[in-house]
């Protein structure tokens, strides 16, 4: 229970601060720019949220109980305040003049919160025991300044335009004010040199740490003296102004919290590139308006389209220059990288590289040869390599993984260095080449996909030749013995016949018997065609029983080494269907039939010296059997011109 107080507490504390900034928001509506309403209440609750969050991560931290209670307090005392004091005065509501009275003094505890946040962080204590006079410093100096300008004749309510009517002569409200404050000056001026002081000691994360509060720092300082300049002027700056103190707010809690520590680089690089490519489009802006109003001679619409024209043309190409000047300045391994890695992906669009190369190229980007790059397969649920081989996680490299919705789409393993700045650098670049992996993850997926089509296609062949087998023993072990003794039976009932005198009923018998035999003649054909029973002792045992039955000279070369059914029974079909059509069409005086297994492949020709001509027509035997060997995987060629042919099937056989 005592663990979970300070994120009970923290959590009642944004409560209360959106209850106060809904008030603060409903009520002076319609009194009150919307600007001043809407931003501060979202910078307030920003700076809640974060110190709330803050809390509940890290208790002890004084950063987290800052922001937290300011902002609360800006919530309440500020917004919330001068929202009852507008409507109690336009209502006739009492303790409305007080209300606005608080209201407009209680910006001085924000500018205590970011000193003593600066001061503080990003560790949670002082540099040392020295700097807590700045502490001090700060507290006393909003003290005095909150009591001076509260009581001050001089003071004017900004929302009415009235003096001070809570002024107090005998108290030196001025002066108080000015102390209040030059001690606050001095004690931001502090805060800001403790940062220094810490960063020229701290270790590397530290230092980290200190570029993201440097950032918010950063941030303020340009912003301040605008602020100040334009604030009653323009209204952008009333809309920039909370949102960059909110931005400030969220790059302070990313310090303490350490929240993508090392993406602060590139944050800070791409910051003073959009800041860099602002001020010239502005420049831009300002210059084509001024010379069209002194060329128009007046302001009109053109003028202005002209000038938003102009800013606009040039904005993207001015970055891409700021952003390239900069990283090759300060980011030169990322820029070497990403100038890989944009190459690549130049060649991937012209079609001069493969989408499975990326793992080679990222590899050469981060000089890591080690690294790996899996895909995540939502089909099988796992993961695989670029070439589709299920892969598992290597314990010894680290990882970097990738999401897209919340679904799993990438692993990066590289090799831990020891560089905290590295697992940042790797997934920046390997996003940089998202298009890439995309399209080697839909390949590898494709691939898979007709692996699968291949085996199921091998799978149905491998049936087709069983049943083939089934059907060849049915044929010669039932119906041709059975046709065989019908046959001799008639022969028999003839012989008798004859033996009568019935030489009419005799000469139908042998009709019968004639006609009986051609059918017996035909299933031996088909038997032929089926693989024979000499496939049981291999690939070559039947090429020889094939050249034993052909009328022409055979020469059969072929290794004895058994291979599986299927490959088998395919290469017989290549060789049977070679060899008839040799019989049938060549008019050749010589074949060979070979068999010989070449880099992981079974390859069968059968070559003759005939009269050639052959093609692979649709419908013809060759153009069936190139799809019997296309369905285990294989490839047949017929080279055949005026003198031979070439038959050859490639078989994959492991």
């Amino acid at each position: 229970m005592r663990a979970t107080q300070p994120g009970v507490v923290a959590s009642a504390c944004l409560g209360l601060a959106v209850l106060a900034e809904v008030g603060a928001v409903v009520l002076p509506w319609g009194l009150r720019s919307p600007y001043d309403t809407i931003f501060f209440a979202v910078y307030n609750l920003t700076v809640t949220a974060v110190g709330a969050l803050i809390v509940s991560r890290m208790p002890g931290h004084p950063v987290g109980w800052i922001l937290c209670l300011f902002g609360l307090q800006g919530a309440v005392t500020s917004e919330l305040a001068i929202g009852w004091g507008l409507r109690a005065v336009d209502e006739g509501w009492s303790g409305g003049e007080v209300a606005q009275w608080v209201g407009l003094v209680s910006w001085c505890p924000g500018a205590l919160m970011w000193v003593l946040a600066l001061l503080y962080s990003p560790t949670g204590r002082l540099p040392d025991r020295r700097w807590r006079i700045a502490v001090w410093a700060a507290v006393a100096g909003t003290s005095a300044y909150v009591v001076g300008w509260s009581f001050s004749p001089s003071s004017v309510n900004a929302l009415t335009g009235e003096l001070n009517r809570f002024a107090v002569d005998w108290l030196p409200g001025q002066q108080l004010t000015v102390v209040g404050g030059v001690l606050l000056s001095l004690s931001a001026a502090g805060a800001a040199v403790s940062l220094v002081v810490r960063f020229r000691h701290a270790d590397r994360t530290v230092r980290q740490q200190l570029k993201w509060v440097g950032f918010a720092g950063v941030l303020l300082a340009l912003m301040l003296p605008v602020s100040i300049v334009l604030w009653s002027v323009s209204p952008i700056v009333r809309v920039v102004s909370p949102l960059v103190l909110s931005a400030m707010v969220i790059g302070l809690g990313a310090a303490v919290l350490r929240y993508r520590l090392f993406d602060v680089d590139l944050i800070i690089l791409r910051s003073v590139a959009y800041a860099c490519v602002s001020v010239f489009v502005l420049t831009v802006y300002a210059g084509v308006s001024v010379s069209l109003g002194i060329v128009v001679g007046r302001s009109s619409a053109w003028q202005v389209a002209a000038a938003t024209l102009a800013a606009a043309a040039l904005f993207r190409p001015a970055l891409r220059a700021v952003r390239l000047v900069l990283d090759r300045r300060f980011d030169r391994d990322g820029h070497s990288a990403r100038l890989r890695v944009d190459s690549f992906l130049e060649g991937l669009r012209s079609g001069t590289e493969q989408p499975d190369r990326i793992q080679d190229v990222l590899r050469e980007a981060l000089r890591d040869p080690q690294l790996r790059l899996l895909l995540f397969l939502p089909a099988s649920g796992g993961f695989a390599d670029l070439r589709g081989r299920a892969a598992e996680l290597d314990p010894g490299l680290a990882v970097v993984r990738l999401e897209r919705a919340g679904v799993p789409e990438a692993v990066v393993q590289y090799l831990d260095t020891g560089d905290p700045a590295r697992p940042s650098r790797v997934r920046h670049l390997v996003e940089h080449g998202r298009l890439a992996l995309q399209v080697a993850r839909l390949g590898v997926e494709l691939n898979r996909q007709l692996d699968e089509l291949d085996r199921s296609r091998a799978r149905i062949a491998g049936a087709a030749d069983e049943e083939r087998r089934r059907i060849q023993r049915d044929l010669h072990d039932g119906a041709q013995q059975w046709l065989v003794t019908v046959g001799l039976g008639l022969r028999g009932i003839e012989g008798r016949l004859r033996t009568t005198g019935a030489h009419e009923d005799a000469d139908r018998v042998d009709g019968l018997v004639a006609d009986l035999a051609a059918t017996i003649e035909e299933l031996r054909r088909l038997a032929h065609r089926l693989p024979p029973p000499q496939l049981d002792l291999g690939i070559a045992a039947a090429f020889r029983e094939l050249a034993g039955r052909s009328p022409i000279p055979v020469i059969v070369d072929a290794d004895p080494e058994r291979l599986d059914r299927s490959t088998e029974t395919t290469a017989y079909f290549v060789g049977c269907e070679g060899l008839t059509n040799v019989i049938k069409h060549a008019r050749a005086t010589a074949v060979t039939m070979r068999v010989v297994r070449q880099n992981g492949s079974l390859v069968v020709s059968v070559a003759d010296d005939g009269v050639g001509g052959a093609r692979a027509r649709e419908g013809s035997g060759l153009a069936g059997l190139a799809d019997r060997v296309a369905a285990v995987g294989g490839r047949l060629h017929v080279e055949s011109g005026t003198q031979g042919t070439l038959l050859t099937a490639e078989l994959p056989c492991g």
